[in-house]
């Protein structure tokens, strides 16, 4: 008897985003800590403006049985569209699309999104400082997915329009269990 396991391969992609209201209504100095801008959040995204197309980031293909650490990396360059103008970059919107067997799939990124699925939501990626994007100026951001024996966490920065720290930088703010 051959066995499936549900979830063949998944996909996780970035799009840039700008929010009037970023935080929720929470003052921006009501958040003071570092680590509220270096922790990434589940939210229902809403009165944003997504400022280019998704892109992949990380691709998992399961059942995966090495046990090696599945770091990974990847830049991505957002080429605003021309007719866009000045935008502040708030952050990263984070999705994942699913194969969960043959045709079966399962995605909440916005373009091939699946009818009524209501219990999941996109990530969040803040940035401690929000950047200034002009028309026709490309964003490059960098995504790290990271493990270690005991956790996985994700770090992220911009280096392109202008250069930003490297958030959550060894999982210092926020991180999944093994």
């Amino acid at each position: 008897m051959r066995k499936k396991i549900i979830t063949e391969n998944r996909n996780i992609n970035r799009m840039s985003i700008h929010s009037s209201d970023p935080f929720g209504g929470y003052s921006i100095k009501a958040r003071n800590h570092l680590s509220h801008f270096a922790t990434a959040y589940t939210v229902k995204l809403h009165s944003v403006a997504r400022l280019a197309p998704s892109q992949p980031v990380f691709t998992f293909t399961h059942p995966d049985f090495s046990r090696k650490p599945n770091n990974q990396y990847k830049k991505l360059r957002f080429n605003l569209p021309n007719d866009m103008g000045y935008a502040l970059l708030h952050g990263f919107a984070g999705y994942f699309e699913a194969v969960l067997y043959e045709d079966v799939r399962i995605s909440i990124e916005p373009t091939t999104a699946t009818p009524d699925l209501f219990g999941w939501c996109p990530l969040f990626f803040p940035l401690m400082k929000p950047v200034e994007v002009h028309p026709k100026s490309p964003i490059e951001a960098h995504f790290w997915r990271c493990s270690d024996s005991t956790k996985v966490w994700y770090e992220w920065s911009v280096s392109l329009p202008t250069v930003s720290p490297i958030h959550n930088p060894n999982g210092s703010s926020c991180w999944m269990g093994l």
